[in-house]
């Protein structure tokens, strides 16, 4: 699955994890960007296009089992 990331920067300072989202749109995460600038006044924001691996949870613990063998739920 492709998604836009977005994170807000500050120079000498580097980037703001808290300001990190994923987005499937590229004009939304355009948007985001943009707030991130007007609202914050942080001095930069990055756009970077990544492939995800996106899985159910409930998929990914159907495949999990004990030691033992005993399958578990979660």
């Amino acid at each position: 699955m492709k998604v836009y990331a977005v994170i807000a920067g500050e120079d000498y300072a580097g980037q703001d994890f808290d300001t990190l989202r994923l987005f499937d749109c590229l004009s939304t995460a355009k948007a985001y960007a943009e707030e991130l600038q007007q609202q914050f006044g942080v001095d930069y924001t990055l756009i970077e296009e990544r492939e995800v691996c996106f899985e159910s949870a409930l998929a990914t613990a159907s495949r999990v089992n004990t030691k033992d063998g005993i399958h578990t739920p979660w």
